[in-house]
Formats: structure tokens, sequence, C-alpha cells
């Protein structure tokens, strides 16, 4: 792994948990897979502070274990893509909230923050914060249950059978996602505080299905582009296409199976919501058909013919034009004719890009070595001799290596998202005092409204803060808006570029 990486990792962890579990995810970023013994040698902590931070890490899901050669001991590792993922835990929740509600953003948010829950622990956690009645507990369980259907929960691996002194984690694929029973009555005391949690004897444990959620990040900006390219309609008909491609396709093909046409037809009538797409449907697949990208295909032709998404295509598609607005903002649009030109080409000669490309000689030299200092081109030399024992002619074309280039702009994402997060630890740090005492004004203006204060008091208090104060506390908002936008755009470019390595 990269020095990019490590250091955003070690931001994460020191941010989230606080010195210690970042000097042990350090130590095995740095070592990798490496006993409890090794560890503290490494990070130069005692045993107990040790095995309290990989007992965190392990919980959250950061850290995995395996018995070493002997079986007798565990050998640690670190599970990066999982720590990078909780920048990414804002749009889990947002996204669930949009589609199943506040409730269901609750449970999701309780499992995030907890690691790991029972189904009572769940229940009753999200009906305090709702402060439901008794009497509503079974409306919080029906959102659980089909999140639960949904796959947005799983089930918490156990340790299997076998008496191990490492003990190994696992799970049968059948019962992943199956129900336990229930007993309203019993979770209905268990909220009142009537009898102990104990007494339920659970032994089902939950956490949240992250690959659930990239299907659904993955769908969403594969929707939001055919929504831009042509408009609201097309979107609808793609979506409802990948709806219907999880009945009978695996989530993650790279091609879905063919999905009848009629099928998706009767879909539409039943929707009120888009009356245009009923009304020229045969129109809008003429022109999804013959769009260029064929990222969509029409197979076959009885009773209208099927359609098929090429998953792998699409994601092809959207990496190029990632890399081309890279070069668009680094460089200029001649640089990106000429990078077009090379992709079109697949190998070109240099002196033929002038030509090709119709820029001034000099220009595209200096461009041309430009894109390739940043390795968005690449040199292949060939030889050939011209006669026998003569002298040997040799060749230089430039190629693009996407894959390459992909891997180069993950790496300026994590160095722009470590950007975006030290900055904001830097403007809390410098505005410590006045963010400080905001807070404390704040608290002390909800506890006496709490109390029935009037609105000259809550007025007298808002007052402690000066107007040069509430100037300042308002560049920093804006600072810290602007940051956690850039923060949430890296991710969205970084999701992108992996979804494109993932097809690889």
């Amino acid at each position: 792994m990269s020095f990019q990486i490590g250091k955003l990792i070690s931001l994460i962890l020191q941010e989230r948990f606080g010195i210690i579990i970042e000097k042990v995810g350090n130590f095995l970023f740095e070592y990798g897979s490496n006993p409890l013994l090794y560890i503290m040698r490494g990070t130069e902590l005692p045993l107990g502070k040790v095995k309290e931070a990989l007992c965190i890490l392990i919980k959250y899901g950061l850290v995995t274990f395996k018995p070493n050669n002997n079986e007798n001991i565990a050998n640690y590792s670190l599970c990066i893509d999982n720590i990078l993922l909780m920048t990414r835990y804002p749009k889990f929740l947002n996204l669930l909230k949009k589609k199943f509600g506040d409730e269901s953003e609750m449970i999701i948010e309780e499992l995030l923050q907890n690691s790991y829950l029972s189904t009572s622990d769940i229940i009753v956690k999200v009906a305090e914060r709702l402060k439901c009645d008794v009497n509503d507990l079974p409306n919080v369980r029906d959102k659980f249950v089909s999140l639960v259907v949904a796959k947005y929960i799983q089930r918490l691996p156990t340790p299997n059978e076998e008496e191990r002194p490492v003990p190994i984690l696992e799970i049968k694929e059948s019962v992943l996602f199956s129900l336990p029973k229930i007993d309203m009555k019993l979770l209905s005391q268990v909220y009142l505080k009537k009898i102990p949690k104990e007494e339920l004897g659970e032994t089902v444990f939950w956490i949240v299905n992250f690959d659930r959620f990239h299907q659904d990040m993955r769908d969403k900006y594969l929707v939001d582009a055919f929504t831009k390219k042509f408009d609201e309609n097309v979107g609808e008909f793609v979506k409802l296409l990948l709806q219907q491609m999880y009945i009978r396709t695996d989530p993650w093909a790279e091609t879905s199976n063919p999905v009848p046409l009629l099928e998706i037809k009767d879909i539409v009538r039943k929707k009120v919501i888009y009356p245009n797409l009923v009304t020229f449907f045969d129109q809008y697949v003429t022109v999804i058909e013959q769009d260029p990208s064929q990222i969509i295909r029409k197979s076959g032709e009885a009773s209208g013919g099927s359609f098929q998404i090429q998953l792998k295509e699409a994601y092809n598609q959207i990496a190029w034009e990632i890399v081309e607005q890279v070069i668009l903002e680094k460089f200029d649009s001649k640089a990106v004719r000429i990078f077009r030109l090379v992709k079109l080409k697949k190998f070109v000669e240099p002196d033929q890009i002038q030509q090709l490309a119709m820029i001034p000689s000099k220009e595209a030299k200096k461009l041309s070595y430009q894109l390739l200092e940043e390795n968005f081109l690449k040199l292949q030399e060939l030889k050939r001799p011209l006669a026998n024992n003569g002298p040997i002619k040799s060749f230089t074309l430039f190629y693009i290596d996407l894959e390459s280039i992909v891997r180069n702009l993950l790496e300026l994402c994590y160095k722009t998202l470590y950007n975006a997060m030290t900055r904001k630890s830097h403007e809390k740090f410098i505005n410590k005092r006045i963010i400080d005492k905001k807070q404390r004004v704040d608290a002390i203006a909800m506890g006496i409204q709490s109390q029935g204060a009037t609105e000259e008091q809550l007025a007298d208090i808002e007052d402690m803060i000066t107007p040069p104060e509430r100037e300042i506390l308002g560049k920093i908002d804006r600072k810290m808006k602007k940051l956690n936008i850039e923060e949430l755009e890296v991710d969205a470019t970084i999701f992108l570029l992996q979804m494109y390595l993932k097809y690889q």
C-alpha cells in the first residue's frame, strides 16, 4: 500500500479512536500481519493497552485475525478498506434516509456507532431515541425487518464449533440474512425496564452490509449519468432496468442477464410519476438503443426484445471521462485533444501528434511530454533492422495504460482527502476557544429553554457572543462546509475509480 493511504489511515484512526489505536494501526499498516508480542514491541506500548486497542479494532471490523503456522497464536491484520470506508458513513446514512426514512437511518447509525448489536438492542435504542410509546415498538421492529430483508444488515460471524486456541469466525451464507424469532411481549418488558435484556437469551448479532450500500451507490451514479445525458425519463428507465436485473443476475456481474422489454413497460404503466415515459416509451427505447456508448444493449427481437446492462463497460467509460476531466483542469483542452487522439489510435508516433491533432509542433511536443511526465501517457520503443546486418531503426510510440492512470488518480484523491481533513483539524484547533464558547452558550440556551425561559432571557444568553465573534464563527462555518463538500466530492471520485478497478 502507498504512503498516501498510510497517512490517511493514520489520521482517520487518530480522529476517531485516539493516539494509542493510531500507533497500533500504523504498525500493522507498515509491517503487515503480526502477532500480539511483535505489535507490543514495535509500538512500545504496554501489553494491556495493545490488547485493548486490538479489541476495539476487531470489534469495529478494522482488524482481522487468523491462526499462524502453529495454530496457537493469532496473527492480526489491518483491514485498510474498512478504515477508508469510515469517511463514507454520512453518505450511507443519507442514502438510507431518502430510501426508507428516519427510523431506518437511526438503525444503521446505531450499528455504525456500536459495530454490532443484538435485535433487542437495535429496537430498544432506536425506540428510546424516538421516545416511542411501548405500543410503537412493532413499527421499529418492522423497519428493522425490512432492512434485513433488503440485505442492508447481516448476521455477525461467530466462532465455529471446533475448539481451537485461535477461533475461526464464520457464518453460513444460507443464514446470513435469516431473521430470528422476535418475542414482542418480552421486548416490551425490556423496553419498560421491567426485566434485564439478558433474559432474552439472544445469540444473534447484526452488522452493516457495506456491499449492499455500494450496490446502491453504483446504481445511483449510473442513473445520474443517463439522466444528465438525456433526461429524467431515461434515468427512470435505467433505474427500473437495474431493479429488474437483481431478480435474474448476480449484483456484481459484469453484464446483466437479458431483461424483457415488456416487463419494464408493464412496470412503467403502473407508475404515474413519469407520464411522458409511458407515452413515448418506444421512442425512448430507440434513443437508448442508438446511444453510441452501448452501455445498454438490445438482445433478441421476440416480443419486443430484451435489454442488457454492460456494467463493466459503463464504469470503463466513466473512468475515461474522469481522466479527461482531470487533464482538462490540470492542463487545457489541447492536452485533452492529444490524449483522445492517443486513445483513438492506440499507438501514436510523436511526430504524428501535431498533424493529427492540428496543434503547432512546439506546443504538441510540450503537451505530450507533460502528459508523459504526469503518467497520463506512456512510451513504448520498437526496434526494426533496415536490412540484414544493417543499422537498427527505433520507433517511439505513445500509448495509454488506463489502469495505471486510475491508480495514480486514486493516490491523488487520497492525498486531497488527507489535506482536506488536516485543514479541518487545523481550523478547529486554532479556533478552539471561540468554538468551545459557542458550544457552552448553546448548551446554556438549550437548558433554560427546556425550563420555559422567555425570549428576553434567551436573547441575553445569545448576547454573550459578541458581533466580532459571531462574524468569525460565520467564517469558520463557511470554511467547514466547503471542506465537507470537498471531502464528499473527492470520495465520489474515489468510489467511481474503485468501481472501474473492481470490474477489471
